[in-house]
Parts: structure tokens; C-alpha cells; sequence
């Protein structure tokens, strides 16, 4: 499985358009048990579903679930880590090239919208789970380590002030991670993507914001 590109001509557009971006066997089982388990997980909560609920939303039986997955718990962490290691492949994608600053937070603005946009009840849950499955296991990559090394590489290049990355990556996220809760809320409408070059501008705005020394 290979990694889609990000359309130059298009870097908001969202890189998550096909389904074989994701899924290597698009008409499975499997994918149709993911798909109900990440809509009730984003909906109802990992603890408030049961798998007699999953595989009834698949139209399978109960037991089909234990085949690939030996527990719900299980099944939840496969599709936060799935999520996950897209996301954390997708924003690597954007390092490097000579790309500016404002190029890969355009890029990666792009990634997040396409993929809320594409594969809402995934993106959801894993907007929503945070908490129970991160940090990840010391040594695995992810998104926000990814993120912060873009916005380093940033600062060595003078392309934005020097301050804590760690923080102003916190910051970046933030923009991002609140309005998609606003849509999982119910405040915001429709798709995210009419959205990003917004987003993209707010990440940016951050991210060259001079440090405040007269506190």
C-alpha cells in the first residue's frame, strides 16, 4: 500500500481520497467492522458500545469480531494506532523538498480536512481518544513528534521566531484540534476542507507570533 500524494496543485484538498489509501481489502468484513466500530465509538464511547452492537451495525455475527480482534479493547486501539500512523506518515511526507513553512502547514492543514472530511467517524475517534491511547509506546513515531521537528527545522531556518517548539507545536495543534471539536459538537456544519486555507492562515499566524517578554 502506498501513500497518496499531496496534489501540489491542490495542497488543501486533503490526501485521504481513495480508499485504497487506507484499506487493502475495501469490500472486507473487516473494513465494514471498522466502520461500524469507529461510528459508535465516536458517538457512544468506547465503554458505551458492545460488540453485539458492532457487529449488528456490520451485518455480522458476534463472534466474526473475535476473529480479527481478541477483545474490544483491542479493536479500539487497532483503529486509534491506524489513525494515527496515517497521519504520522502523511505529515513526515511533507518534510524536506525545500518546502517553506507555510507550504507544509498548508500541506498538512490539507491532511487532517481530507481525512475528517473523507472518513469522518474515524477521524473523530481518534480526535476523541486521545487520552486513553496516548502517549504512544517510547520509541514509535507519531504526529506531534513530527510536527515538532517541522516546526525546528522552521526556526533553524529563520523562517519563524525562535521559541519552544514543543509549545508553539501545542499552539499550532490547537487551532486545528478545536475547530474540528467544534464540528464533532455540532457547532460547525458540513466538511472541514471549505475551511482550511482559515485554518491555514491561523496555524501560520501562531506560528510566527513574536514571544510576549513583558509579562
Amino acid at each position: 500500500m502506498t501513500l497518496a500524494p499531496i496534489h501540489e496543485s491542490d495542497p488543501a484538498a486533503g490526501t485521504f481520497d481513495t480508499d485504497s489509501d487506507w484499506f487493502e481489502h475495501p469490500s472486507s468484513t473487516r473494513r465494514r467492522l471498522e466502520e461500524a466500530a469507529a461510528r459508535l465509538f465516536s458517538t457512544k464511547g468506547i465503554d458505551g458500545t458492545t460488540t453485539r452492537e458492532i457487529a449488528r451495525a456490520a451485518g455480522c455475527s458476534e463472534g466474526v469480531i473475535y476473529r480479527h480482534w481478541p477483545s474490544k479493547e483491542t479493536l479500539a486501539r487497532y483503529l486509534f494506532m491506524s489513525v494515527h500512523r496515517r497521519i504520522t506518515a502523511h505529515v513526515r511526507s511533507t518534510i524536506g523538498k525545500g518546502a517553506r513553512i507555510e507550504d507544509q502547514v498548508r500541506a498538512i492543514v490539507g491532511i487532517y480536512c481530507g481525512l475528517a472530511d473523507w472518513q469522518w467517524d474515524r477521524f473523530a475517534f481518534h480526535l476523541l481518544s486521545t487520552n486513553r491511547f496516548l502517549p504512544t509506546p517510547e520509541g514509535e513515531d507519531n504526529p506531534v513528534d513530527a510536527l515538532e521537528d517541522i516546526v525546528r527545522a522552521a526556526m533553524e531556518r529563520g523562517e519563524i521566531p525562535r521559541r519552544d517548539p514543543v509549545v508553539v507545536t501545542a499552539m499550532a495543534l490547537g487551532v486545528l484540534f478545536q475547530t474540528a471539536l467544534h464540528k464533532v459538537y455540532g457547532r460547525i456544519g458540513g466538511q472541514l476542507r471549505p475551511h482550511a486555507p482559515a485554518i491555514t492562515r491561523a496555524v501560520i499566524a501562531v506560528l510566527k507570533a513574536e514571544e510576549n517578554r513583558a509579562a
